[in-house]
């Protein structure tokens, strides 16, 4: 009969096992959640990032070109044939 208190033993480990588990499940589940949003509005903001990055580049090239004449396949922009 040793077995017996063996076998009732591993029965409440498995019992309180399963309790923590379905405890900490709720938990897990709303990290997940928030996890998920998290990285969607990091990659939103690492777009909009990326968007003002080239802006920005845009502007800084109208800056230094301002005081030059830009051609376009080698006539001055503008200029009447």
């Amino acid at each position: 009969m040793p077995y017996l208190w063996s076998v009732v033993a591993v029965l409440a480990a498995l019992v309180g096992l399963g309790l923590v588990v379905v405890t900490l499940l709720g938990p897990v589940k709303r990290f997940g959640l928030v996890a998920s949003v998290a990285r969607e509005q990091l990659g939103r903001d690492a777009v909009l990032l990326n968007a003002r990055v080239a802006a920005l580049k845009v502007r800084l090239g109208e800056r230094r070109g301002a005081g030059r004449t830009r051609s376009i396949s080698g006539t001055v922009e503008g200029a009447t044939p």
